[in-house]
C-alpha cells in the first residue's frame, strides 16, 4: 500500500518478516541430516546426532548474539535488511540497549528450543502409549503427570499457534506493527533499514576518518618565526611528511574497507551456496539414491538361539501356545530372546520381574514387540 499518503516506509511487508521468521528454522532439518550422515560414517560422532537440537540452537544463539550486538537484528532479519527497535510505553521508538538485546536473544533461541523439546517429549509419550497402552496405568505420580501433559500440551500448543496466526492476520490487515507475539511481548518492533542505517553500516568497515592535525611544534611557532625562509622550509617539509603518512593510512583503510564491503555484500551468496550444498548432500545420501548406487548386501545369518535357563519356564511342545498360560497365544508379542508369548501375559510378567521367563535374561517393557500371526 505504498501509494497511499502517510505510509510508514520503515514497516516491512508480510513476506519480508515471514521469510526472516522461517529462514533459520528451514536449515534445522538440513543440519540434523548432516549430523546423522556423519554419525553413520563415523560411529564416534553418534553423540552429535543425538544432540542435534542443542547444536543447532547453540549456533543460532552465537550467531544472533553477534548480529544483535553489531546490527541490532538477528541473522535472519539482517539477511533481509531488517532491524529491531525498542518501543516505549508512549509509542516512541529507540535503539536497543543491552537488556533489550538479551530479551530478543531469548525470544529468538530459547523459546523455539523449548517448543521443540516439548513437542518431541509429547510425541515420545504418545508413541509409547500406542505401543504399550498399559504403560501409564500403574497409578504412580510420574504416570499421572505424563497423562496430564499429553492432555494439556495439544491445547496449549494450539492456543499459541492460534495467537501467532491472529497476530499475522492483524499484521497483514495493518492493525498492528508486530508480526510475532514474541516481539510484542518484549516491546520491540522489526523495521526496514533506513538509508542512514546503511551508511552507518558501511562506515563500520571504513573506520574513523583520519584528520590532518598540525604538529604541536609547528603550532608553537609564532608569526614572526614563520616570516623567514628557513621556518617556511621547515613547515613545508613537516607537512609533506605528514601528508605522505596520512595518504598511506587512507590507502590501507580503503583496502580494508573494500575487503569488508566485499565480504558483507557476498555473505548472502554464501548462504545461498551453503543451502544448495546441503540440499545436494541430502539428495546424495538419501535412501532412494543409495539404493541405486549401492549393491545389495548379503543378508547376515540369524543370531544364535537363546537357550532356556534351568530355572526358567519350560516351552510347550506346541509352538502356538504361550509358555506362561500354556494356552493358544492371543495378541502375540516377541521378546529379544526370541520367545513369543501372549501380550497380556508377558506384559504383566515384565512389570513384576523385568526378565524373560524362559531364559531369565533382563528385559524391559520397551523391548517388547508385537507380531501378527496369520
Amino acid at each position: 500500500m505504498a501509494y497511499r499518503a502517510g505510509v510508514d516506509l520503515s514497516r516491512p511487508s508480510f513476506f519480508e518478516v515471514a521469510a526472516a521468521d522461517r529462514l533459520i528454522q528451514g536449515l534445522r532439518p538440513a543440519l540434523q541430516h548432516i549430523l546423522t550422515t556423519a554419525a553413520n560414517h563415523v560411529p564416534n560422532l553418534s553423540f552429535l546426532a543425538n544432540r542435534g537440537d542443542e547444536i543447532f540452537y547453540l549456533m543460532c544463539f552465537l550467531l544472533d548474539r553477534h548480529y544483535l550486538k553489531t546490527q541490532s537484528a538477528s541473522f535472519a532479519e539482517n539477511f533481509y535488511c531488517l532491524k529491531r527497535v525498542r518501543i516505549s510505553p508512549d509509542g516512541r521508538k529507540g535503539s536497543l540497549d543491552s537488556m533489550d538485546r538479551l530479551w530478543a536473544l531469548l525470544s529468538l533461541t530459547l523459546v523455539p528450543y523449548l517448543r521443540s523439546k516439548l513437542e518431541m517429549y509429547y510425541l515420545e509419550i504418545k508413541q509409547n502409549l500406542q505401543t504399550f497402552p498399559q504403560l501409564l496405568q500403574d497409578g504412580s505420580l510420574t504416570s499421572g503427570l505424563k497423562k496430564l501433559y499429553i492432555w494439556v500440551y495439544p491445547g496449549v500448543a494450539a492456543l499459541y499457534e492460534g495467537l501467532e496466526y491472529v497476530q499475522a492476520v492483524r499484521y497483514v490487515l495493518g492493525s498492528t506493527n508486530n508480526f510475532s507475539p514474541l516481539t510484542l511481548l518484549v516491546k520491540q518492533r522489526v523495521e526496514r533499514l533506513t538509508l542512514e542505517d546503511m551508511m552507518a553500516k558501511r562506515q563500520m568497515f571504513r573506520g574513523p576518518e583520519s584528520k590532518i592535525a598540525m604538529p604541536s611544534r609547528l603550532e608553537s611557532m609564532t608569526s614572526s618565526s614563520l616570516s623567514n625562509s628557513a621556518s617556511w622550509a621547515l613547515l613545508e617539509s613537516a607537512w609533506e611528511g605528514r601528508l605522505q603518512r596520512v595518504s598511506m593510512i587512507r590507502r590501507i583503510l580503503a583496502i580494508l574497507s573494500r575487503i569488508g564491503s566485499l565480504v558483507a555484500d557476498n555473505a548472502k551468496w554464501a548462504v545461498y551456496v551453503g543451502v544448495f550444498a546441503i540440499r545436494f548432500l541430502q539428495w546424495w545420501y538419501s535412501p532412494e539414491n543409495q539404493q541405486r548406487t549401492v549393491r545389495p548386501s548379503v543378508v547376515p545369518p540369524p543370531p544364535p538361539r537363546s537357550l532356556p535357563h534351568p530355572k526358567g519356564l519350560e516351552t510347550p511342545e506346541d509352538k502356538s501356545k504361550c509358555p506362561i498360560c500354556l494356552r493358544t497365544r492371543v495378541n502375540a508379542a516377541l521378546l529379544p530372546s526370541g520367545y513369543v508369548f501372549c501380550y497380556t501375559c508377558i506384559f504383566n510378567h515384565l512389570q513384576t520381574h523385568a526378565k524373560c521367563p524362559v531364559t531369565l535374561r533382563p528385559c524391559r517393557i520397551e523391548e517388547l514387540r508385537k507380531i501378527y500371526e496369520s
